[in-house]
């Protein structure tokens, strides 16, 4: 079976669920806090809250940090582009405009990646099924 358009089972689905609800709550806990701390220091205690939760994890599982400063250097990048600077520009969306807001414009990005994958690849191309679930998405 093509991996890329298989149907997704239970646990997926379950799986999916659950980060949404997780994700979700997000965008509530970031209202909380915004009423005590301005957006870039919510989303520092927030990432070096994960960090501390996340490292005994990796030592509990066998594995070590690695020593090499380029291995490093990747995962400051990395932990910059994907968690640090897209949880600021989101927490500081909320000064602007209410958490539920800003979830429900969060939650358009897999229909946004669909268009985008659509375009900027091969593999991803919109079939007559997505297309539906885009526009029930944006329409919704």
């Amino acid at each position: 079976m093509n991996e890329i358009n298989r149907t997704m089972n239970a646990r997926e689905w379950a799986l999916l669920g659950a980060l949404s609800l997780i994700w979700g709550c997000s965008f509530f806990f970031n209202s909380l806090g915004l009423r005590s701390f301005p957006p870039v220091t919510l989303i520092l205690l927030r990432v070096a809250i994960g960090a501390a939760v996340l490292v005994p994890v990796i030592y509990l599982m066998g594995h070590r940090l690695p020593r090499e400063r380029g291995v490093w250097i990747a995962f400051f990048t990395m932990g910059l582009m994907n968690n640090v600077i897209p949880f600021w520009l989101i927490a500081w969306g909320q000064t602007h405009i209410a958490g539920g807001l800003a979830s429900i414009l969060n939650a358009t990005t897999p229909l946004w990646t669909v268009i985008v994958a659509h375009v900027a690849t091969n593999e991803e191309k919109m079939t007559g099924n997505r297309l539906a679930g885009v526009l029930l998405g944006l329409a919704g």
